[in-house]
């Protein structure tokens, strides 16, 4: 499946849905809703780690 806004990452057939601002995982599985996804600590605006385009 092609994302446009969601950043998923498949390794083994395995898709992991990353933070779109800081690049944590936050789920695993096959789907995931193509909409921006970000982790409680960049929702809170505590989050210090920044999302590394390209790793």
């Amino acid at each position: 499946m092609d994302y446009k806004h969601a950043v998923v990452k498949f390794e083994n057939g395995v898709g992991n849905l990353l933070c779109n601002g800081c690049g944590i995982t936050i789920a695993e599985g096959a789907k995931h809703e193509d909409r921006e996804h970000y982790c409680t600590m960049c929702m809170s605006g505590n989050c210090k780690a920044k999302f590394k385009k390209g790793k």
